[in-house]
């Protein structure tokens, strides 16, 4: 076989493997779907899992094969959250706890590993943009579709309520704490694309967005959601030159937040959600009600972090099994904070905690720049850097990571020309 005849074999397994990936890449959430299903079923193999090992495998041979460079960049990531647990649990002589640590630590590198990836394909504008409609508009009819099922009694409610019953719907999506995060993002791009179609019609989107965040019952989605249209749309309604459409436009902003705040309310009342809050309400004071207690769980973790922590755990982190088992001796709940912030300073230490934002941050300053700035990725990213704060679930998220590594490193090229 000459040289040339190599070279075109390479191409074309490689060509072959990139269309593999951006098949698993359209299809991983409806994988996610029904791994739910089994699961509700009794079957408790998690096809999800392996499904998406094999497609962060299936990007790392692309980039090994295409970009060297960044795939020693994410082969870096990998080794980054591995070999510090390894090397404590070599030293410790106590591994039982690698393969959980490490298993967390996978998800925090869905949305790095993807973002390189998709940064790094070769698409024509054409495909480019049929690939990126496609994938927003399918995975966000899943993602209503969902939650419908789980408000009518199919699949999983978001919430119980103190009398044991159901309240709001993920419907077939196990992971329910996830699914506001992967709303916003799917949402707010939705939503830029809507932007040809008229007012009337965008309204009427505008408002289906906002009963989908009521009825999936989460305060994230249903402020997220408002803030993204907010943030997207607010400056260029001041930009531009004021029409007599326009200034009766701003004179009906007061009716529309009285509907906004209808709709809202209506919601509550009838997903039964206002039980839940009057309920935690009663109980809690009012951060420790708007954090749903995560700030209570910061001040359990901080009993211990001065004292128990290392100069290593400082910087590495003790890794999140080992958090856990802190958190029931020394809280009394062994659980995760639920605030990205907290999980990555105490399980994965300063660097950790430094490495993972920085990637996300880079992402969003990139997105502001010259063409960029036209594109809604800027505020989801913003808006979602701020639920992280307050609920969490962003960056640690695996149904979330893969998306957001695609239309940050994808959306790129998309609004470059």
């Amino acid at each position: 076989m000459t040289a040339l005849n190599k070279s075109q074999s390479f191409r074309t397994v490689f060509a072959l493997l990139q269309g593999i990936l951006l098949f698993m890449t359209f299809t991983y959430l409806l994988v996610d779907c029904f791994n739910g299903l089994l699961m509700r079923i009794g079957i408790g193999i998690s096809i999800s899992q392996l499904y998406k090992m094999g497609l962060l495998a299936g990007m790392l041979l692309f980039l090994l094969g295409t970009r060297p460079l960044a795939f020693l960049a994410a082969f870096g990531l990998i080794l980054f959250f591995l070999m510090p647990l390894l090397f404590k649990s070599l030293l410790s002589g106590d591994t039982s706890t690698f393969v959980g640590n490490f298993g967390y630590n996978l998800k925090l590198i869905l949305f790095p590993v993807s973002f390189l990836f998709f940064s790094n394909l070769e698409l024509s504008q054409e495909n480019l943009k049929a690939y990126w409609k496609s994938f927003v508009w399918f995975n966000f009819i899943l993602i209503a579709f969902n939650i419908f099922l789980g408000v009518l009694g199919v699949g999983y409610s978001q919430y119980d309520s103190p009398e044991g019953q159901g309240i709001g719907g993920r419907g077939f999506f196990f992971a329910g704490n996830e699914v506001a995060g992967i709303f916003l993002l799917f949402s707010g791009v939705s939503w830029y694309l809507t932007k040809n179609l008229n007012g009337i019609s965008r309204f009427l989107f505008f408002l289906l967005l906002l009963v989908l965040g009521v009825l999936n019952t989460s305060k994230t989605a249903i402020l997220g959601i408002i803030l993204i249209v907010g943030l997207i749309e607010v400056p260029k309604f001041f930009k531009k030159r004021m029409s007599l459409g326009r200034f009766f436009g701003l004179l009906s902003l007061p009716l529309l937040v009285i509907v906004l705040v209808g709709i809202i309310y209506w919601g509550i009342q009838a997903t039964g959600l206002i039980d839940r809050i009057t309920f935690f309400y009663d109980k809690l004071d009012l951060l420790t009600f708007i954090l749903s207690g995560r700030n209570q769980m910061v001040q359990g973790a901080m009993t211990f972090y001065p004292s128990m922590y290392s100069f290593w755990d400082y910087l590495f982190g003790v890794g999140n099994q080992e958090f856990l088992k802190l958190m029931g001796i020394y809280h009394g709940n062994p659980h995760t904070i639920e605030i990205d912030f907290f999980d990555l300073l105490f399980m994965n230490g300063f660097l950790g905690l430094s490495l993972v934002l920085g990637i996300f941050v880079w992402a969003t300053f990139r997105s502001l720049n010259q063409k960029q700035s036209k594109s809604p990725i800027w505020a989801i990213n913003l808006v979602l850097l701020f639920v992280s704060f307050m609920a969490g679930h962003i960056f640690n998220s695996a149904m979330l990571g893969i998306s957001l590594g695609m239309l940050n490193g994808l959306g790129f090229k998309y609004w470059k020309n």
